[in-house]
């Protein structure tokens, strides 16, 4: 007689192994088991899009100029910016980001059970931002004063944004 093979995951609370009777890949169906992943990848990926489900503070959300929203859109145009594009880039999507970390501070505040650890980590988050704008800003007013020197090769361009980030990790 052929013996019973159990799918023996191991349970937090007692630490004894699963006792059900495993599947092909050795596991029961409550332990991944009958989990083969979506069969679709496309449909699966657009599914994701939008999903805000694991946005805590928002400080790390990645954004991406066509998940922007008309709003968004129009802030990302209208925010003021002088010099190379990469670097205004960063700078409208750190404003875009801080908007939205403020909404989530806003939509907390106005919940009928407010979580005060949740509005001192957005806090938290909104500080951290500051440094980074001002890090953005001090890079366009150096990189824009280089401008004026520079023979518009991109090697020079290059070399001064290296200069600027080398100075920046000795002064730390």
């Amino acid at each position: 007689m052929k013996e019973k093979v159990i799918c023996g995951a191991k349970a937090k609370s007692t630490g004894k192994p699963c006792q059900r009777r495993a599947l092909k890949n050795g596991r029961c169906s409550v332990h991944g088991g009958k989990s083969t992943g979506p069969k679709d990848k496309e449909k699966h990926r657009n599914s994701l899009l939008g999903n805000k489900n694991a946005v805590k503070t928002g400080e790390y959300e990645t954004i991406s100029y066509d998940m922007l929203s008309d709003e968004e859109k129009e802030l990302y145009e209208q925010v003021p910016e002088d010099t190379v594009k990469q670097v205004k880039g960063r700078y409208n999507i750190l404003e875009i980001r801080t908007r939205r970390m403020l909404k989530l501070w806003e939509d907390e505040i106005l919940k009928d059970k407010t979580s005060v650890e949740t509005i001192l980590k957005i806090e938290d988050a909104l500080a951290r931002q500051d440094p980074r704008a001002l890090e953005l800003i001090r890079e366009m007013r150096e990189l824009a004063s280089g401008e004026n020197n520079a023979d518009g090769s991109l090697d020079k361009l290059v070399m001064i944004i290296q200069q600027h980030r080398e100075s920046r990790l000795s002064k730390k």
